[in-house]
């Protein structure tokens, strides 16, 4: 410990010449090949601190990028947020001088797929939500995209879905563009029949079906599919249409159970995101 104490604290420049001088004489004894091996090794080994550090800021950089970017994208969604905000407004005070009721908009409840009816007849997945949880029967369940099914039965910490992909259910459905109503009723897989559409009614390929609201069986507003194909009945008298569901019916994770209303004016979660982003803005300034 003394010998390496002395020659690496007192005289460190000196021994670092003394292995390099040593380590030189040593490649000029090996072959060619060896030499350029070991040289390569040698010169690996001792730039592999600035290449981590290189990586470091360049990773660094590219956060800084990312955060910046991040920042733009938060501003644009709160003046996004504003905008919205007036429309609600200014969109309530129309209808309460056109004597209409407030629309509502709704809360939810996340859950996950736990498992899924082996049953080939009733297509239906059971979720990790249940009467604990103020699930009831007849509430519909939404995916990220669209529409998925209705909760068909409720145990105390579980609940079964019977999705949309079945016989027995059927949705009543408006064209988000045109207005125009249908019933969308299964086909196979993904693929759906919207039925009762005339022949001179007004829908083309790449239409979005939202549910209608009508029959109380899912409330309104909700993204179901989109219309891909076209063509007239046999009797000429009807199209028809048929459009693919917008969830992945075959492939369910994370779902939303639609568990309530609320007010337009209820600010509560604007009120919360605001809280975290003064939160975040602390924690920066800290």
């Amino acid at each position: 410990m003394h010998v390496f104490s002395f020659l690496f604290d007192r005289h460190l420049d000196k021994t670092i010449l003394v292995i390099a001088v040593a380590a030189g004489v040593a490649l000029l004894s090996l072959g060619e090949e060896t030499q350029l091996r070991q040289a390569r090794a040698v010169t690996a080994a001792l730039l592999y601190p600035v290449h981590r550090a290189a990586e470091y800021f360049a990773s660094v950089s590219s956060l800084e990028e990312e955060n910046e970017s991040l920042r733009a994208m938060v501003a644009t969604l709160y003046q996004e947020r504003e905008r919205l905000l007036q429309f609600r407004d200014e969109r309530e005070r129309l209808r309460a001088l056109a004597g209409l009721r407030a629309d509502p908009f709704h809360t939810f409840v996340p859950c996950e797929v736990i498992g899924r009816s082996p049953s080939p007849f009733i297509r239906s997945v059971t979720v990790d939500r249940g009467a604990a949880d103020s699930v009831r029967v007849g509430m519909a369940v939404v995916g990220y995209r669209g529409l998925v099914g209705r909760v068909a039965q409720v145990f105390p910490r579980t609940a079964e879905v019977l999705l949309i992909s079945n016989k027995s259910i059927s949705v009543s459905c408006v064209n988000r563009r045109s207005r125009v109503i249908g019933i969308l009723e299964w086909d196979h897989a993904n693929i759906f029949r919207l039925e009762y559409v005339g022949k001179e009614e007004d829908v083309i390929v790449g239409d979005t079906l939202l549910t209608s609201g009508h029959g109380a069986l899912f409330p309104r507003g909700f993204a179901v599919g989109t219309v891909f194909r076209i063509a007239d009945d046999r009797g000429g008298i009807a199209k028809r249409v048929q459009v693919a569901s917008l969830a992945n019916l075959n492939a369910l994770e994370e779902l939303f159970i639609v568990a309530g209303t609320r007010g337009w004016n209820d600010d509560r979660l604007y009120d919360e995101l605001e809280k975290l982003e003064a939160r975040n803005a602390r924690r920066r300034s800290g």
